[in-house]
C-alpha cells in the first residue's frame, strides 16, 4: 500500500499547473510591457517593426518563454525525481520497526497494537531540512487509548496551545464545510476563543477555471510549431550574445589581433626556400621535407645532413633547433616538442603549423608575451545599452 506514491499523471498534473500559473504571471508583466511600448511609439512607427519585434521577444523571452522551454526539457526529470522522493518516503514507512516496546501511557499495560504510520519532522521548532522520521499510532487494547511513539520508542509530545491572555492551555473542536476546515480555540479559564480557518476548495477552484486546458497546450509547448518558436528565438539570441561576447572579446584584445594579422603563414612549398638557405648557411646541408602528416592539425617531418665533423652530437641539436625556431619565429609554424634527433650526423625532426584562430592567439601570445586585458563585468556596468527595464523592479541585458 502506497501512502505517498500517487499515479504518474497526479506529478504531471501538479508540474503542469505550476508551469501555467507561473507563465500567467509572467504574461501580467509582458502585457504590460507591451501595452507601454506601442504607446510610446511615434505615429509613424508599428509594433510589428522587426527593431519593435526584437525588443518584444528579448522581454517576452526574459519573463516567460526561457522559464517555458526550462520546464519542457526538465518535466520528465522533475516528475521522476518527485516520484521517487515519494516511493522512498512509503519505503521508510514499511520498513520501520519500533526499537522497543512501548507501554501505554494512560494504563501503563503492554500489548499496544500499531494503528497507523506517517512520516513527521520531530520537534518544536523543526527544520524542514531534517529528514522526516517514522512517528507509530498505536491503540491499547485495555484502556481502548490511543498513544504515538517514534521509532525509538520515544513518546511523542503534542505541544499544547496556550491562550495569549492568562497562558492557560485552550481546548479546541474541528468543524468541516465543504470548502473548509474551522478550528475553533477556547480557554477554560478567561473564555477567550478565537478561530482558524483552512481552505479546502483547490478542486472547486480548478474546475473554475475554464482557460486552463487552453493554457495548459499554449504553456506546457504541446504546439510544436510554438515550441519550435521559441526555441529558434533562444537561438538567435544565445548566437547575438555569443557573437557580441566575440567582439568585445576582441576590441579588448586588438593588440593579440593586430599580432595575429603579422603573422606569416608560409605554404609547405615556401618551407624549403625558407629554411634551407639558413641551415646551409651554418654548415647543414641538404634538408629535405617528408610527406606531410594531414589530421586536425598539418606535421611535417625534415631531415638534413651536418657537414662539420668538429661538431658533437648535443652541439649539434642544439644549433640547429636555435636555427629552426629563429627561421620559423614569425610564421605560424613551430618546432615540435620532440625535438631533434641526431645520429652520426644525420639530424631529424618534426614542425607543426598552427592554423586555428585559438591556436594562433595562443601561439603569438607565448611569443610575442602578450597578455589580455582585464575587461570590467557587467556588472560594473548597470547602464550598458543593451538592458531595459523588465518589469519587475529589475533590469534584463541582451
Amino acid at each position: 500500500m502506497y501512502l505517498h506514491l500517487k499515479d504518474r499523471k497526479f506529478y504531471e498534473d501538479i508540474y503542469d499547473r505550476v508551469t501555467v500559473e507561473d507563465a500567467r504571471r509572467g504574461m501580467v508583466h509582458y502585457d504590460k510591457f507591451f501595452l507601454e511600448l506601442k504607446k510610446k511609439l511615434p505615429k509613424d512607427d508599428k509594433i510589428d517593426r522587426p527593431g519593435n519585434a526584437i525588443l518584444l521577444n528579448v522581454f517576452y523571452m526574459q519573463t516567460v518563454g526561457n522559464d517555458l522551454l526550462y520546464r519542457y526539457e526538465n518535466r520528465e526529470r522533475h516528475i521522476n525525481e518527485r516520484m521517487a522522493e515519494d516511493e522512498k518516503k512509503d519505503e521508510q514507512i514499511a520498513t520501520a520497526r519500533l526499537t522497543k516496546e512501548p507501554y501505554c501511557h494512560h494504563c501503563n499495560r503492554h500489548g499496544l497494537r500499531i494503528i497507523d504510520k506517517s512520516l513527521m519532522h520531530r520537534g518544536d521548532h523543526y527544520d524542514l531540512n531534517e529528514p522526516e522520521e517514522v512517528l507509530f499510532m498505536l491503540s491499547c487494547p485495555h484502556c481502548k487509548k490511543k498513544s504515538a511513539f517514534w521509532e525509538d520508542g520515544t513518546a511523542w509530545k503534542v505541544k499544547a496551545i496556550v491562550c495569549p491572555k492568562c497562558k492557560t492551555e485552550m481546548t479546541h473542536k474541528t468543524t468541516t464545510t465543504k470548502m473548509s476546515f474551522i478550528f475553533t480555540y477556547s480557554c477554560p479559564s478567561c473564555g477567550h476563543s478565537y478561530k482558524d480557518k483552512m481552505d479546502r476548495s483547490t478542486k472547486e477552484e480548478e474546475r473554475s477555471d475554464p482557460e486552463y486546458d487552453k493554457d495548459r497546450v499554449h504553456f506546457c509547448l504541446e504546439d510544436k510549431e510554438f515550441r519550435d518558436k521559441l526555441y529558434g528565438i533562444q537561438r538567435g539570441f544565445e548566437g547575438m550574445a555569443a557573437l557580441g561576447k566575440e567582439l568585445k572579446e576582441k576590441d579588448d584584445n586588438k593588440h593579440i589581433y593586430d599580432a595575429m594579422k603579422e603573422v606569416k603563414k608560409p605554404k609547405i612549398a615556401e618551407l624549403t626556400p625558407l629554411l634551407a638557405p639558413i641551415l646551409e648557411k651554418a654548415g647543414y646541408t641538404e634538408f629535405s621535407l617528408d610527406k606531410p602528416e594531414m589530421g586536425r592539425d598539418v606535421y611535417i617531418g625534415f631531415s638534413c645532413l651536418d657537414t662539420k665533423s668538429d661538431r658533437e652530437d648535443y652541439d649539434s641539436r642544439k644549433t640547429l633547433k636555435k636555427l629552426v625556431d629563429r627561421a620559423l619565429v614569425d610564421t605560424n609554424w613551430r618546432l615540435m616538442s620532440d625535438g631533434i634527433n641526431y645520429r652520426l650526423g644525420y639530424l631529424s625532426g618534426r614542425i607543426r603549423a598552427y592554423e586555428r584562430e585559438e591556436d594562433l592567439k595562443k601561439l603569438v601570445m607565448q611569443t610575442k608575451k602578450l597578455k589580455p586585458k582585464q575587461v570590467s563585468s557587467e556588472a560594473d556596468n548597470p547602464d550598458n545599452e543593451f538592458s531595459m527595464d523588465d518589469g519587475k523592479g529589475g533590469r534584463i541585458q541582451y
